[in-house]
């Protein structure tokens, strides 16, 4: 239990903490158990910790119920982050083999295919990218794999936009199109410093890498580029990267509609980027757009993140289910946000709750530019 040290102090203060922090945790809301909030989860850590509890797959099985929002630290007066200490217990979990059974095969289909969604992306993107794959530049554009599997017309507006502002890019299109945050959400920690080790050398040799998934943003800065694996100057999310050079675009129309705007958790919360992409919806709405009633750092989750939908999808999806209730009680006609998997959660979700448009902001400015 030596990587739950770690967090000692965090596992004390939630242990001891009157739960001042449920109210918010969107796992919680959904199963309504005291067990699922982040104080029920931190004190059965505790004990595991001190020796009390034995862990068994019924305590690994509760370690994957969290969307690692990190929601529960906006109201926390120690600002406590706990996803550190679940993200240390369930690599314990995989390498003892206790992990729930769809973690521990989510591992091997992602060891096989290199990434998470078994696909031949190399081929796709060859076919997608007009030869962008074949241009060395100064710039790569990494699509990441959650935006190349379910909306990959998305990667087409992007490289239209770059295109349009003269930009010099290239685009990563390998199969092992992933950024190993889904082996590091469900602690499978071996393959991801192998998967780590053959993606940084694919990533050389670029000054500036862009990404459509602040999800990948954030991984590649914490855990390729500070450690040293890469050497890239600067690593952004594509909303940073365009909120600043719009202006050079010439509109031919602007979004119309009751637009609603959605912050997803690695790029509010994680990344500290709020403003850029309400900046871009201020240029390109016709009307503006209206803000969910907890936004920016009290934003709540679609449900998507830390592993939740592999090892408990029931949940991922009421999660979801609760922001669209949320997105229909404001009149919304459009739901908009900059992060393929919380398009991917909404969108499903949307359809379940009778139909939700949902858009990338990238999409929305280039269906807007001539």
């Amino acid at each position: 239990m030596k990587r739950l040290k770690k967090y000692e102090r965090e596992i004390e203060f939630c242990s001891y903490c009157p739960k001042l922090c449920r109210f918010s945790c969107p796992v919680a809301k959904v199963t309504c158990s005291e067990a699922s909030t982040p104080t029920g989860k931190m004190t059965i850590l505790k004990l595991i910790k001190d020796g009390a509890f034995e862990f068994t797959p019924e305590a690994a099985e509760l370690m994957y119920q969290c969307s690692g929002c990190l929601l529960s630290r906006a109201y926390c007066e120690h600002v406590i982050e706990v996803i550190g200490a679940f993200e240390a217990a369930r690599a314990i979990a995989v390498e003892k083999g206790i992990a729930p059974k769809r973690v521990m095969e989510f591992g091997a289909a992602f060891t096989k295919a290199g990434n998470p969604y078994a696909k031949n992306f190399g081929a796709e993107l060859r076919d997608l990218t007009s030869g962008r794959h074949l241009q060395k530049a100064p710039m790569l554009l990494f699509t990441g794999c959650t935006m190349a599997h379910y909306f990959p017309e998305t990667i087409k507006h992007a490289a239209k936009v770059l295109e349009r502002l003269g930009v010099d890019f290239e685009i990563l299109a390998e199969d092992g199109l992933c950024c190993g945050y889904p082996m590091f959400a469900t602690g499978h920690e071996k393959i991801l410093e192998e998967h780590k080790t053959r993606l940084a050398k694919k990533l050389a040799g670029h000054e500036t890498i862009v990404s459509l998934c602040p999800t990948c943003v954030w991984f590649l800065k914490t855990h390729y580029q500070k450690p040293g694996l890469i050497s890239a100057g600067a690593i952004s999310h594509a909303t940073e990267f365009l909120s600043t050079r719009l202006g050079a675009l010439k509109l031919k129309s602007k979004v119309e509609g009751k637009i609603v705007y959605h912050d997803p958790c690695h790029l509010g919360r994680y990344l500290g980027i709020y403003d850029p992409p309400r900046e871009i919806l201020n240029q390109i709405s016709a009307n503006g757009f209206t803000e969910f009633h907890e936004s920016r750092e009290r934003s709540e989750c679609c449900g998507g993140g830390g592993g939740l939908p592999i090892a408990h999808p029931g949940i991922a999806r009421g999660i979801g289910m609760h922001k669209i209730r949320q997105f229909q009680q404001l009149g919304g006609e459009l739901l908009a946000t900059a992060c393929p998997m919380c398009e991917r959660m909404l969108e499903r979700s949307g359809k379940e709750a009778g139909g939700v448009k949902v858009r990338d902001l990238i999409s929305l400015i280039a269906e807007n530019i001539d």
